[in-house]
């Protein structure tokens, strides 16, 4: 499948953008969800968990769209 440019306004945006913007909008409530249930106690890096769980979610989306 052949990635288009999306057209916004007269802007031309990479479709990657787009999946950085709907990852953005599943993350944040999901780090909002963690801080509640308080995950810090359970692993040792929370910028690395994150970073990890914010670029799974990156790629699942990336795939899921891409098909």
């Amino acid at each position: 499948m052949m990635l288009k440019e999306i057209n916004l306004f007269g802007i031309y945006v990479a479709p990657f953008a787009g999946y950085l913007f709907f990852t953005v909008v599943i993350f944040v409530p999901l780090r909002i969800w963690f801080d509640r249930i308080e995950i810090q106690r359970w692993i040792w890096h929370r910028t690395l968990f994150d970073t990890a769980i914010f670029l799974i979610l990156l790629s699942v989306i990336g795939f899921c769209l891409m098909l």
